[in-house]
């Protein structure tokens, strides 16, 4: 569990590799779904495509975040 809270903790501290690691991955992420909902010969139907998709993306990363600090995020009391 420790190996886990170590992880977990340099990939939110700010001077630490993992956590630009972890953005970068966000970010790859985010260019994916828009290079993958952009590729549309139909303009209004590829922001249609693009606003769905995006939001389904954020929706997913703020859940499994919320999840994830759930499930680990719990430090029992001295």
């Amino acid at each position: 569990m420790d190996i886990l809270q170590n992880i977990l903790g340099s990939i939110f501290r700010v001077d630490s590799i993992w956590s630009v690691v972890a953005r970068a991955v966000v970010w790859f992420i985010v260019a994916t779904v828009i290079i993958i909902s952009v590729d549309n010969p139909d303009p209004e139907k590829s922001m249609k495509n693009l606003k769905s998709n995006l939001g389904f993306a954020a929706m997913f990363l703020v859940l499994s975040g919320g999840l994830v600090y759930l499930l680990f995020g719990y430090q029992p009391g001295a």
